[in-house]
């Protein structure tokens, strides 16, 4: 069962899945189209988020301006 971890409207939303012990990330992209990518985090990002919990926003901006590089993780 997923459990919201920490949310910012319109940007990103981090999740986290106790069955699996897995952490997604769904983060809001575009300008004049609006669409999500939402990855699964590796487990260094997981344990940069446990160390820093301010370190999500960074990757969700990393995220937001370079969706691309993050296409070949998307997760549904």
């Amino acid at each position: 069962m997923l459990t919201t971890i920490e949310e910012e409207t319109w940007f990103y939303t981090l999740e986290y899945d106790g069955e699996t012990d897995q952490y997604f990330l769904d983060v809001v992209c575009g300008t004049v189209a609006i669409f999500t990518i939402r990855i699964k985090l590796t487990p260094k990002e997981v344990a940069e988020y446990l160390e820093d919990p301010a370190s999500i926003r960074g990757l969700a901006y990393s995220v937001v301006d370079h969706p691309a590089d993050f296409l070949d993780r998307r997760v549904n």
